[in-house]
């Protein structure tokens, strides 16, 4: 107590208690942030491998959905073409067609990826003409493979951070990686997960989540090659809620450049002889 009758020592001692609790708060806040810095920077830098590998020439490419029955025997098939086309600055531009019974286009739907994010626009009609957008999570063409799927966008959704690990296939330690589904891409899914081999860049499995179970799953079952060239194979596409699975397929592919000629284009497409 002071000459005035003020109370003083235990008050200051209350303060001083009060600042290094907070200091203490304050540090091991600090700590949490930096640690969830640091997975999200691994899984930030783990997403920009995958995009990395994926291919930097343009590419046309012919693929082919099939709706398998209980067996993996195909009931129904659709074609779809597709065609690459890197960005100089970065980024890609896709072109999915989708082709009817007299094999000319039925559906297009034109995707620019980019790590800004991705944009989609839509046509349909023969001939093709300006659409609506459709729903990017709803099957296409009576299958269990929709656009997000198809396009691969979600290689390119901010956010990602490493969640676990697994083996799979007695081979492959993988690093899974959620990331959450953008707002503006609707509710479709909550969040994907996908499963990435670090030692090659390559994402093997993928789960679609919402209302906090997964609801579809995709295993890349082989991967094609053009040269030096790498793209997914054939893809399987699980839809857990209904019990159905589609397979997304890809034949021919080759490298296309305006630039070269006939011939460069013949060496260009031509096999590699390792």
């Amino acid at each position: 107590m002071n000459d005035n009758g003020h109370f003083t020592g235990p008050k200051r001692l209350v303060l001083r208690g009060t600042a290094v609790l907070c200091g203490i708060l304050l540090l091991a806040c600090g700590a949490l942030v930096s640690r969830a810095q640091a997975v999200d920077g691994e899984a930030q830098a783990l997403m920009e491998h995958v995009r990395g590998a994926m291919p930097e020439v343009p590419l046309d490419m012919e693929a082919q959905i099939r709706v398998l029955d209980p067996n993996g025997k195909p009931v129904s098939k659709l074609q779809a073409h597709v065609v690459w086309t890197p960005r100089r600055e970065g980024g890609r531009d896709v072109q999915y067609d989708l082709l009817g019974p007299d094999g000319e286009p039925a559906e297009r739907m034109e995707v620019s990826l980019s790590d800004l994010g991705s944009a989609f626009s839509y046509q349909a009609g023969e001939p093709l003409q300006a659409a609506p957008l459709p729903d990017l999570f709803a099957p296409v063409g009576g299958s269990d493979i929709n656009w997000m799927e198809l396009s691969f966008s979600f290689f390119f959704w901010p956010g990602p951070r490493i969640v676990g690990e697994e083996r799979v296939a007695g081979r492959w330690d993988c690093k899974i990686v959620e990331i959450p589904c953008p707002a503006d891409l609707g509710g479709g899914w909550s969040h994907i997960r996908l499963w990435v081999v670090p030692a090659y860049s390559a994402v093997i499995r993928g789960e679609a989540w919402k209302d906090g179970r997964a609801i579809k799953r995709f295993d890349v079952d082989s991967i094609r090659r053009l040269r030096k060239v790498y793209m997914i194979g054939d893809m399987t596409v699980r839809d857990l809620d209904r019990g159905s699975r589609s397979l997304l397929k890809v034949g021919k592919m080759k490298m296309f450049a305006p630039d070269l000629t006939p011939e460069e284009l013949e060496e260009l497409n031509s096999p590699v002889v390792w």
